[in-house]
Parts: C-alpha cells; sequence; structure tokens
C-alpha cells in the first residue's frame, strides 16, 4: 500500500513539473510578442526617383494628398488649343533651387490660357525660324516649345529674351531661342540626362529637374 501511494505521488510531482514549464514557455511554444502603435507617429516621406511613376504627397497646409507629375527622361507632348486671339504671352521666366527636395526649378509666367507645348532633349540647340547653332551653356538641353505662344507685347516690345546663366546644381542656363508665328522656344542647359518633370498651375508652366 506504502509502495503504490509512492508511485501516485511521483506521477503527480511529475505532472505539476511539467505543466510549469509549458507556461513558462521553455518547454512550449512563446507567447507572440504584442504591437503598438504610438501615437503621433511621424510620416515617411520618399523622394521619387527619376522615371518613378507619379506620387501621392500632402498639400503645403494640410489640405490633404494631391498627386504630382510623373518624373521622365522622354519626350512630352501637351495640347492645349485656346481660342486666339489674344495669344498667351510669357512674360516672365523664374526659377530656383530647392535641394531639401532634390531638384530646381523653372517657371514660365503666362498670361491669358496656357498654350500647348512640347519638351525634349535635343543634341544640339538652334535658333526659330533661322536654324542657326544657339551656344547655351550646359553640358546637355532640355527644349520646351510653347504654342500657341508669343515672347513679345503686340508693340513688338519682347517680353523675355537671350541667355541667362542661372548656376543653379543641375540648371546652368535657360535661352529663349525662338519667337516665331505663335512658337515660342526655350532652351534649358543642364549639367546632365537627367528625368525631369512638367506641371501646371493658374497663369504658369513649371518644370522640374531632377538634382
Amino acid at each position: 500500500m506504502m509502495r503504490l501511494s509512492f508511485k501516485i505521488a511521483v506521477a503527480l510531482t511529475a505532472a505539476a513539473l511539467a505543466a510549469g514549464c509549458d507556461a513558462n514557455g521553455s518547454g512550449g511554444p512563446a507567447p507572440a510578442p504584442s504591437t503598438t502603435t504610438m501615437p503621433g507617429s511621424p510620416s515617411v516621406t520618399t523622394t521619387p526617383k527619376p522615371g518613378s511613376p507619379s506620387v501621392t504627397t500632402t498639400a503645403p497646409g494640410g489640405g490633404g494628398a494631391t498627386s504630382q507629375p510623373a518624373w521622365s527622361s522622354g519626350p512630352v507632348v501637351v495640347q492645349h488649343n485656346p481660342p486666339v486671339p489674344p495669344v498667351p504671352v510669357v512674360t516672365a521666366i523664374r526659377y530656383a533651387a530647392h535641394p531639401e527636395q532634390g531638384f530646381d526649378r523653372i517657371v514660365f509666367d503666362i498670361s491669358g490660357a496656357l498654350p500647348g507645348y512640347s519638351i525634349r532633349y535635343v543634341s544640339s540647340v538652334r535658333a526659330d525660324p533661322s536654324d542657326l547653332p544657339v551656344a547655351v551653356p550646359g553640358r546637355r538641353h532640355l527644349l520646351v516649345v510653347l504654342n500657341p505662344a508669343q515672347a513679345h507685347r503686340d508693340n513688338g516690345t519682347a517680353t523675355v529674351s537671350g541667355t541667362h546663366r542661372v548656376n543653379l546644381p543641375m540648371l546652368e542656363s535657360y535661352a529663349v531661342v525662338g519667337d516665331f508665328e505663335g512658337y515660342v522656344s526655350i532652351a534649358l542647359g543642364l549639367d546632365d540626362v537627367v528625368g525631369y518633370r512638367v506641371g501646371e498651375l493658374p497663369g504658369r508652366l513649371y518644370l522640374d529637374v531632377a538634382a
């Protein structure tokens, strides 16, 4: 009788020890870790690479998400057919570096409706309509052609003209190389072939080049 009681006691002790090991995780699967999202965690913003599709960013002032134009290094053609007259006038050209965002920007201020435009890399810059070569500072060149548009007032006074060095990280210069029969041609001198994007705002057209 004592031998039987001793066996029962040993069995009960072994069962208790086995249960204790499983509960502590040393003899069984470890409990899954809990995941906690901290309130107010900052969002992560990535810089789009040239050639990437359009991205969605938060508009300044917290006005919600807005779709940005796509980056490309190939030709871009956009057609607009505003009624003329009056012919849209390129009234000013402005530029600025945006190192935090990784691009240089050039802006074409335009009175009236926006014209259509084409943008492409060219191996050489030539004047319109003479077709004579034009020296534009920069190792590579983007040609922007606006139509219908003009770079002068009705009395013939030029609104934008000439070649201008700007010396931004990627955008080195720009030159107005044509203003003829409703076409305005503007060459951009760049340091290299890079991705670019173009966008429209009321009264202006902007072009960003990756820097």
